[in-house]
């Protein structure tokens, strides 16, 4: 789809709006204050609920997720909170190569983690900050980056480091994850430096610095923070460690480094108005999939929605997301159910800059919704491994199994009020109404055959576009073809 500005939304913008998008990492549904109205407490995750009422109250992480996340309240308050939207992957690896490409990773087979680090982000795919680029822009990456070969230094040999893939800047790191203190793999456009401090606070101050680099051209700025990852096992500095102090290790924990991700964002925003850039400058927030399952991870989690990361479930997939801008751009203070995917983001952004696009994106121009309120007829599609399970079963001396029941293939279809879900291993299909039922616990497939027989035959033609996928397990991913 070609993507242009229109004419009279330039000229009330007069220059091309610089633009800012902010991803969190494996930040639940729930986790942030603008989605509370939809995580209400008998929403939550069973399993979860019992495990931390043994520690503290519920109404306690709930009090936390609010005086976590002020700056991010008021950007949804703001902008525009769309509450459907998806990522096309529940894994950190995946999901941004399409926030990056605007295109399922599935079409150049990246499925999961392991075929980014079999293979990387093909070189053949354009990454979208060279589009910014080519249209005059200052482009920079900071944070994490997780798209590149063997998360080593094959970047360097494979041109896929962020410098190669159409940014003039990058600060940060080529791993899943890293420490918060004393991280041995940051890097400043290509040369290993010190960790200083921590790595919340000195993502943050690289991005105003490049920020403040050159203010006579627009810059599109990704900042990746690696906040809330794991792992979280010390205390935050003492600014944001302070206003959590529940006795609850992994509830304190938790809530501070997600508030100093959220002072992060409110650093860059002062440091934009302190510029006179604010004004006409796009800011996008989203997380990169669901929360896990696991104790650092505490209530309201992925709720109301069943299902963590690494599942495609609602809970791995579903993120918060908000658009904030100019007034001429987004017509802000208002939710939007509309179904968007992550893979929106950057189109939209570059339709904004005025800029056209190549036909084989999978992401659409979001404009005529942050103007207005439009019916929305979208479908999205899943195809991924982990679906059930996390990790992988070990033997006694702690070697990987390679168990089939540990990666069981699963596909999904969302559209209109529809999910349709496929697991491979058990043969099943089953149907929801998620308009209704966000925990997906009625299963209606046999009510609706002929939605099931209509959407897995949208599903094939989408499956049929596919690549291979580059490092899981073929006999696997053949599972999810419908023959």
């Amino acid at each position: 789809m070609g993507l242009m500005l229109g004419s009279s939304a330039i000229a009330a913008q007069q220059t091309p709006p610089n633009v800012v998008i902010v991803l969190a990492d494996d930040m639940g549904f729930g986790h942030v204050a603008m989605n509370l109205d939809l995580a209400t407490a008998d929403s939550y995750n069973p399993q979860n609920l019992k495990r931390d009422s043994q520690r503290h109250k519920p109404e306690l992480a709930r009090s936390y997720a609010k005086k976590a996340t002020p700056t991010l309240t008021q950007l949804a308050n703001e902008g525009v909170r769309f509450t459907n939207a998806y990522v096309p992957s529940p894994l950190c690896g995946p999901s941004r190569a399409a926030l990056m490409t605007g295109r399922y990773p599935q079409r150049f087979g990246i499925y999961n983690n392991a075929d980014v680090k079999a293979a990387g982000l093909p070189v053949e795919e354009n990454v979208l900050a060279n589009n910014f680029r080519k249209a005059g822009y200052r482009t920079g990456a900071v944070g994490k980056w997780h798209l590149t070969k063997g998360e080593k230094k094959a970047s360097y040999t494979l041109a896929q480091h962020p410098l190669d893939r159409g940014f003039d800047f990058f600060f940060g790191f080529d791993r899943s994850g890293t420490p918060y203190y004393d991280s041995k793999i940051l890097e400043l456009n290509r040369k290993p430096v010190k960790a200083e401090g921590y790595l919340t606070d000195q993502l943050t101050n690289h991005a105003i610095d490049f920020i403040n680099q050159d203010k006579s051209k627009p810059f599109f700025l990704y900042m990746a923070y690696n906040a809330v990852h794991g792992p979280l096992n010390k205390a935050a500095p003492k600014e944001y460690q302070a206003p959590f102090n529940s006795g609850d290790r992994y509830l304190d924990y938790f809530y501070s480094y997600l508030y100093a991700l959220d002072q992060g964002v409110a650093k860059i925003i002062k440091q934009l108005d302190s510029n006179g850039q604010l004004d006409n400058t796009i800011i996008m927030f989203l997380s990169d999939n669901g929360a896990p399952g696991g104790k650092p991870f505490p209530l309201p989690a992925n709720a109301p929605f069943t299902g963590y990361k690494g599942q495609v479930w609602q809970g791995g997939t579903r993120v918060p997301v908000v658009i904030w801008g100019p007034k001429a751009l987004v017509n802000g203070g208002r939710v939007d159910d509309a179904v968007i995917s992550s893979m929106d983001l950057i189109p939209t952004a570059l339709a904004a800059a005025g800029v056209d696009l190549s036909d084989n994106l999978d992401g659409n121009n979001l404009l005529p919704k942050l103007k207005r309120v439009e019916e929305d007829e979208r479908q999205l599609f899943w195809a991924s491994q982990l679906s059930h399970h996390w990790g992988f079963i070990r033997d006694a001396k702690g070697k990987k199994i390679d168990d089939k029941s540990t990666a069981e293939p699963a596909w999904a279809v969302r559209s209109g009020e529809w999910m349709l879900r496929y697991w491979a291993d058990s043969k099943k299909t089953e149907l929801f109404n998620v308009s209704t039922d966000h925990a997906e616990h009625h299963d209606i497939a046999n009510k609706h055959p002929q939605v099931v027989k209509q959407l897995t035959a949208d599903y094939k033609v989408w499956f049929d576009t596919l690549a291979k996928p580059a490092g899981w397990d073929k006999r696997y991913w053949e599972q999810l073809e419908v023959k």
